[in-house]
C-alpha cells in the first residue's frame, strides 16, 4: 500500500531518458492512465458550497437555453414546477466554452446550467429535488474552492528548491528555451503580474488576436508595458468566445473591459506561482525557475482567498492550447460537473495539476483528486512531509513547498520578490518540470511525460513512515 508521500525529488526525470522505464508503484495496471481509479465521494457535513445556486445537467433533447433572469422557464412542466417551488430567478450556462471545440467523444458542457435561487433554501435540498426529475442527468451544489497557500514572512535568501530537485543537472542536458516548439503553462489563479521584470519575457501572447499583424500583443510604450493598442479592436479575431484576450483572460472583470487583463493584481498568489513554474532564467535579474524559459498563460479566476471561476479557467486554458494547467487551489467536495470539465480539458490535450491542500489531513480534495489530475503534496528541504501538507493515496507526487526554515522565493507584484509556503508552491514546480520535459521531448504523449516524471522520482517512504 502507498504511504503518504511516495515521490519527492522528481527531476531525475531528465537524467534517465536513455534507461528503461521504471515501474510506478501501486498505480492501476502500472500505466499512464493513473488517475482513472481515483476514489470519488459525495457530500459530508464538512463540505462547503455556494449558497443560493446549484448545477444541473439536462438530459439530451430538452433544448438549449440562453441566460434567463427574473421569469425562468425550461418549458418542461416537471422542471418549471421546481423552478416555482424554489423561486429560481436566474438560469445560465454554468461554464464558458467554445462551441467549436465540442465533440461527441467529450463531456457535453453545453447541457450544464447554473440555477440561482434565494439563499434561504438549502442547496442540498434544491439539488436533490432537481436530481429526481426525469429530465435531469444530475444536479448538485457548487463547491467553494480556496487557495492553497501558507503565509510565510521569513525571506528565504536562496532558491534551495532548485538544487533539491536537481535542476542544475537537468539544465546541463536541456533548457526550456532550447526547445523546438513553444510550451505553455497556464497559471489558473488570482491573476499574474504579467509586466513583472522576471515574467514579461515569458508571458504567452495570443497571436491569433494580433489584429495589426506586428507579431506581438503587448508593447513597451512610455516606459511601461501595455497591451498592444493595435490589437485592442473589440473583435474576437480568433473566434474563441473571448474578445481581445491578448495574454489570457480575467474572469473576475466585466467582459466589456477594453483591457481585460491588467497587470499588478492585488493578490500576489498567482504571480508567485507563475515565477516558480516559468520565471525568466539567466536574465541577470531576480529568481530562476525550473522550466528555465517556457511560457505562462495568465488566467485570473479568483480574488482574495477564493477561486470563483476556476473550472472556466481550466476550460479556457485547454481550449487555447495550454500544454499544462497548474491549479494551486482546491476544496473538499466532489462535483460531477467539475469532473466533466477536467475530463474535457484532458481530452483536449492538457496535463492538469492541482495542490493536495494544506490542512494536514488525509481527506480527499478537489480538483487534486479528480480523474486526470496530478495531485501534488509538499515536502521540506529534507524530503519529509511538511507539517501542513495533506496526504492520501490519491497524491501522485511531492515537491518542495516551503516549510521549516523558510519558503519558496518567487515573484510578487510590482517587480518584487518574496517567500511563500504551501502545496500552492509545490504544484507549479511540478508543472514547470513537466513543461521542461515536454520541451525536451515534444513528441512524447502526455502519458509518457507523466510516467517519466512520476516513475523516476525518489521514493521517500522511509522518510515518512507514518
Amino acid at each position: 500500500m502507498k504511504t503518504i508521500t511516495i515521490f519527492s525529488i522528481f527531476f531525475f526525470a531528465l537524467l534517465s531518458f536513455s534507461g528503461s522505464m521504471r515501474e510506478v508503484p501501486d498505480k492501476p495496471e502500472n500505466n499512464t492512465n493513473f488517475t482513472a481509479n481515483k476514489a470519488h465521494r459525495r457530500f459530508s457535513p464538512h463540505d462547503q458550497f455556494f449558497l443560493g445556486q446549484i448545477s444541473i445537467k439536462l438530459k439530451p433533447g430538452l433544448g438549449d437555453f440562453g441566460k434567463q433572469t427574473g421569469i425562468v422557464s425550461f418549458g418542461v412542466q416537471s422542471l418549471d414546477e421546481k423552478i416555482a417551488l424554489f423561486e429560481v430567478f436566474q438560469l445560465e450556462k454554468r461554464f464558458r466554452y467554445n462551441p467549436a471545440k465540442l465533440r461527441p467523444d467529450l463531456p457535453d458542457l453545453s447541457r450544464i446550467y447554473r440555477l440561482s435561487f434565494p439563499e434561504t433554501f438549502p442547496v442540498e435540498e434544491v439539488a436533490a429535488a432537481f436530481a429526481a426529475d426525469p429530465g435531469v442527468e444530475y444536479a448538485e451544489p457548487i463547491p467553494i474552492e480556496r487557495l492553497a497557500e501558507i503565509p510565510n514572512d521569513v525571506l528565504w535568501p536562496q532558491l534551495q528548491h532548485l538544487p533539491q530537485i536537481h535542476a542544475p543537472e537537468a539544465w546541463d542536458i536541456h533548457k526550456g528555451e532550447n526547445g523546438t516548439q513553444e510550451i505553455v503553462i497556464a497559471i489558473n489563479d488570482t491573476g499574474v503580474d504579467w509586466d513583472h521584470e522576471d515574467l514579461i519575457s515569458n508571458i504567452w501572447q495570443n497571436l491569433a488576436e494580433d489584429a495589426d499583424g506586428d507579431g506581438h500583443t503587448m508593447e513597451y510604450i512610455n516606459n511601461q508595458w501595455v497591451l498592444d493598442p493595435g490589437d485592442l479592436n473589440g473583435v474576437d479575431d480568433d473566434a474563441n468566445g473571448f474578445t481581445d484576450d491578448l495574454l489570457g483572460w480575467d474572469f473576475m472583470t466585466n467582459d466589456n473591459d477594453p483591457n481585460p487583463f491588467p497587470g499588478n493584481p492585488e493578490n500576489g498568489h498567482g504571480t508567485h506561482c507563475a515565477g516558480i513554474a516559468a520565471g525568466a532564467t539567466n536574465n541577470q535579474a531576480g529568481i530562476a525557475s525550473i522550466s528555465w524559459n517556457l511560457k505562462v498563460m495568465a488566467i485570473r479566476t479568483g480574488q482574495d482567498n477564493f477561486i470563483y471561476m476556476g473550472y472556466d479557467g481550466i476550460i479556457y486554458a485547454a481550449e487555447n492550447g495550454a500544454d499544462i494547467i497548474s491549479n494551486s487551489w482546491g476544496g473538499g467536495s466532489y462535483s460531477i460537473a467539475n469532473q466533466e470539465v477536467v475530463s474535457y480539458a484532458a481530452e483536449l490535450g492538457s496535463i492538469i495539476l492541482a495542490a493536495a491542500g494544506n490542512e494536514n489531513i488525509s481527506d480527499l480534495s478537489y480538483p487534486a483528486d479528480y480523474q486526470h489530475v496530478i495531485s501534488v503534496a509538499s515536502v521540506n528541504t529534507d524530503d519529509t512531509k511538511t507539517g501542513y501538507s495533506c496526504f492520501n493515496l490519491a497524491v501522485d507526487i511531492s515537491a518542495p513547498g516551503g516549510g521549516a526554515g523558510g519558503g519558496i522565493l518567487s515573484t510578487l507584484p510590482n517587480n518584487t520578490y518574496g517567500p511563500g509556503s504551501g502545496t500552492s508552491m509545490a504544484t507549479p514546480m511540478v508543472a514547470g518540470s513537466l513543461g521542461l520535459l515536454k520541451s525536451y521531448h515534444p513528441g512524447w504523449s502526455n502519458d509518457q511525460l507523466i510516467t517519466q516524471v512520476l516513475g523516476t522520482a525518489d521514493n521517500i517512504d522511509s522518510l515518512n513512515p507514518n
